[in-house]
């Protein structure tokens, strides 16, 4: 019986896990010289909850329900269930966690060639710390991790969402014209968001700030001055006095000319509070890193606690890589392949001294087919001995072989 093949859903082959599982170590190494637990962040959760938070992505949700009744989904971020766990588990308001994590995301992505229904996603969220410092060590973590797996030539673009909180707080509009000024300074729509503008009743100096607003993005110095020429209050001017904090962790630790400003950056995931950025690749399609500082989170779920975090698509970070020629090249999986017609007790033995000696072998019936890709040495086994091009060799002389194509110090036989 034929069925239609669900699109968006693969399996990762052999050489695909070994990049995934180097880039997984390198993350994690990273995350752990910060001080960063690793955790694993609960597969399920409550469907009002991410509604809540995530209302765009309520009808992708991959949903369930639970033995009581009660509608669960499959997390489609890390971010939330990390939060909500460290309330229940940490209920110390002033105790300060660092997390880090790899775990599956549940919920669409497409790349330049990939696309999907999950993705692998790495991050860390630091819980507890309000200090524009830990702002800068959560850009300087995710930067550093992408120099781990590599990619050096990166810019970090960052902004803060109070600044146009601020500006915003200061117009005499309701919240249904605040939401669509979001959107359309979310999606960059320059032509919709200064049509719309120019319809809303405003004083001069509010109109010229929401004007600049979404062209306020450039070069870090010049860009903050212009910025400060727009400030209508408090607010405007103590969201720019904080990110000059957040630039100077950043300039100790080298990343001052990698660093761009944008002030027209808006919230897509509705609980960003101040701080955010994002870090983009030369010849990258999108941004490899996002994040930010999300301080009303937790109260949620009874905890005030100020936190910031970053998160990074595992998937669409190999897609990079790939195209740039940094993933390991290809493996066989099996360094020897033995194929028989009668498994005997030294088949065996043999076997297993090569699996303890640390090689990747692999016996089959002889009518069995392998594809000769999948191992660097293929041999026939029979009468106690190993055939190979019409030489006898012994399981000695087939581990210096073995041992030989592995550092590529002398002949390997085809």
């Amino acid at each position: 019986m034929s069925r239609a093949r669900l699109d968006g859903v693969k399996m990762l082959h052999h050489d695909e896990m070994r990049n995934y599982a180097r880039i997984q170590s390198k993350m994690l190494e990273v995350l752990m010289k910060h001080g960063c637990k690793i955790v694993e962040p609960p597969s399920f959760a409550d469907y009002d909850i991410y509604g809540q938070f995530f209302p765009h992505l309520r009808r992708e949700m991959v949903k369930t329900i639970d033995a009581d009744g009660s509608v669960l989904v499959l997390r489609p971020d890390a971010t939330l269930p990390i939060v909500e766990t460290a309330a229940r588990e940490f209920p110390r308001t002033n105790q300060l966690l660092k997390f880090g994590y790899v775990s599956t995301v549940f919920r669409k992505y497409s790349g330049r060639s990939t696309y999907g229904k999950d993705f692998l996603q790495g991050g860390a969220e630091i819980l507890g710390d309000p200090e524009p410092e830990c702002d800068g060590e959560i850009i300087a973590m995710a930067a550093a991790v992408l120099a781990a797996v590599g990619i050096c030539n990166i810019h970090i673009d960052i902004g803060t969402a109070a600044y146009a909180y601020a500006l915003f707080d200061e117009l005499s509009l309701d919240k249904e014209a605040k939401q669509v000024l979001r959107r359309y300074l979310g999606e960059r729509n320059l032509v919709a968001y200064r049509g719309y503008t120019a319809l809303l009743p405003l004083r001069s100096d509010c109109r010229r700030a929401l004007d600049a607003l979404p062209v306020l993005f450039g070069p870090y110095a010049e860009t903050l001055t212009a910025a400060r020429t727009y400030c209508l209050n408090s607010g405007m001017r103590n969201a720019l006095a904080r990110l000059e904090k957040t630039h100077q962790y950043l300039g100790c630790a080298g990343y001052t000319s990698h660093i761009r400003l944008d002030l027209g950056v808006t919230d897509p995931l509705g609980y960003y509070t101040d701080m955010m950025f994002k870090i983009y690749a030369d010849e990258a399609l999108c941004e490899l890193v996002s994040g930010g500082r999300y301080d009303r989170l937790s109260t949620a779920f009874g905890i005030e606690r100020p936190a910031c975090g970053f998160g990074m698509n595992l998937n669409l970070l190999y897609e990079f890589m790939s195209d740039a020629g940094l993933l390991k090249d290809a493996e066989p999986s099996l360094q020897l392949a033995v194929s028989y017609s009668t498994y005997d007790r030294q088949l065996l033995i043999d076997l297993f001294n090569w699996r303890r000696r640390g090689f990747r072998v692999a016996a089959y019936p002889d009518t069995a087919y392998i594809d000769a890709g999948d191992c660097r040495l293929c041999c026939r086994y029979g009468d106690g001995v190993y055939h190979k091009d019409g030489n006898i060799l012994t399981a000695r002389e087939l581990e210096e072989f073995m041992r030989r194509c592995d550092d590529g110090s002398s002949y390997c036989p085809s």
